[in-house]
């Protein structure tokens, strides 16, 4: 027996604790849907359009100065060129110290002509003559309608990876004359920053390259696999052509990836950004399974101390019976069960009595003090009614007492005597449980009936306590 209760018992804890572990596994599994990761482009895109905004409007309050109208009007282009460089220099300074760049220093600032052909720039003499104007039309064009604007210059070829904004540069006539750029660097200190200020997680820049997607720049936390996966994906390109986001594929299993545009530079096909995230129900689900099983063998372990302090509370009695049962066929009919137990005491009593009946032996019906056990009777009591009739043969009464009596209800007299008679004889220490009203009202009716007869007289009763006896004084109501 105790092996099968630990053996039921142990398939229930076994299917409990695996459904508990596929139910859970489940339920993360549904809250591991990549959410995370759009969440997370959705914010460091916002804060590299905000970045761009700062910049451009920094651009555009520098060109207010009349200072910069100087370079332009020197004498020869040397002068020029060098006057636009020590120009630059001091602007870049200034936007070094400048608060609202929020330590985004520029790394280049350049004055160019109303054609985008460099004058100078901030640091060296590079660049000069170089026609920004024509790699980057959009310079071109916003010089020519005197506005301002920002772009992602990522070109490979010229070694450049910059957020550049420029505001035109006009005369005193207000004609635009030049224009003034400043490029912040594209680098993976930047990403990293706008990681950390927005969502944590890893952000990576890419642009189209000769050969597919060119990753620029990575946040912290993004390993060579994950760059590798990135760069031999097809779906940031798809984002960059169609300009909507796309879910990425293929990449490890605990990661999801999500990408998007840079919006707010240039035409807002610049280069596309991404996010990734770790799924962190990955993890989860690994470090569920060893305290899953803990639990499986914690309950296996109680199922078999409970199986077998289950059979011996179960069994024990049941070897007695069995045991004694087969004593009594051996001829030893005077044996009976004595067994104390909660579920099986009810059976060994029956299979007692059934025993004295088979058997023919009287059944002891007294308690450990010598009492009957069966339920008590009305006539149990009878013979404790001590009645007293002297008044009834002829003896004096009260006149008014009679009186009462008569005049009083049967239901009020016969239930006022009893409460009378029960308190009487508690108040002596005899035992009342076995007196009923229903008894003590049929057995004073009798009596009544009786006394009327005798005497001759209807009589009632009035109740008496008399030394260490409770009498019944029979009182003639005529």
């Amino acid at each position: 027996m105790r092996g099968k209760i630990i053996a039921v018992f142990s398939v229930v804890v076994l299917v409990v604790g695996g459904l508990a572990y596929a139910l859970i596994r489940a339920s993360l599994g549904d809250l591991s849907t990549p959410g995370d990761a759009p969440r997370a482009l959705a914010a460091a895109g916002a804060q590299l359009h905000l970045e761009g905004v700062l910049l451009e409007r920094w651009v555009a309050a520098q060109v207010a100065d009349a200072k910069l109208r100087d370079p332009f009007n020197a004498g020869t282009p040397a002068a020029r060129a060098e006057a636009a460089t020590e120009l630059c220099n001091k602007i870049r300074e200034a936007g070094a110290a400048a608060p609202e760049l929020a330590g985004t220093a520029p790394a280049l600032v350049a004055l160019v002509d109303k054609q985008g052909v460099v004058l100078g720039r901030n640091g060296s003499a590079l660049m000069r003559g170089d026609n920004l104007g024509a790699t980057y039309p959009l310079l071109r064009a916003a010089l020519d309608k005197g506005t301002t604007g920002t772009d992602a210059w990522i070109n490979r070829a010229r070694n450049e990876q910059l957020f550049a904004s420029y505001a035109p540069i006009r005369g005193a006539d207000g004609v635009v004359i030049g224009g003034l750029v400043a490029g912040t660097a594209i680098n993976n200190e930047r990403l990293t920053r706008a990681s950390e200020r927005t969502s944590g997680r890893i952000i990576v820049m890419a642009a189209k390259g000769p050969a597919g997607l060119d990753v620029v720049a990575s946040s912290a936390g993004a390993t060579p696999e994950v760059l590798a996966a990135l760069t031999g994906s097809a779906q940031p390109l798809q984002a960059l052509a169609s300009g909507q986001s796309v879910e990425l594929a293929g990449l490890p299993s605990d990661l999801s990836g999500s990408s998007h545009p840079l919006e707010g530079y240039g035409d807002g096909r610049r280069a596309v950004l991404i996010a990734v995230s770790k799924l962190q129900t990955a993890g989860l689900l690994a470090g569920l399974i060893w305290p899953a099983l803990g639990a499986i063998v914690l309950g296996l372990v109680l199922v078999v101390i409970g199986g077998i302090l289950l059979d011996a509370y179960i069994s024990r009695p049941v070897s007695e019976l069995e045991e004694g049962l087969l004593a009594i066929m051996n001829g030893r009919t005077d044996l009976r069960f004595e067994i104390e137990h909660a579920e099986l005491g009810g059976l060994v009593f029956r299979i007692n009595s059934l025993l004295n009946q088979l058997l023919g032996v009287q059944e002891d019906d007294t308690d450990e003090q010598g009492r009957p056990s069966h339920a008590p009777r009305a006539g149990d009591f009878q013979d404790a009614l001590e009645v007293d009739e002297t008044m009834a043969a002829g003896a004096a009464t009260d006149v008014a007492e009679a009186r009462k009596l008569r005049e009083e209800g049967d239901n009020d007299y016969y239930s006022r005597i009893f409460d009378e008679y029960i308190e009487g004889k508690r108040s002596l220490g005899d035992p009342v449980d076995h007196i009923t009203k229903e008894a003590f009202t049929a057995r004073i009716m009798a009596s009544e009936r009786d006394t009327a007869q005798k005497h001759g007289k209807q009589v009632r009763y009035k109740v008496e306590v008399r030394g260490r006896e409770v009498v019944l004084l029979a009182i003639p109501l005529s």
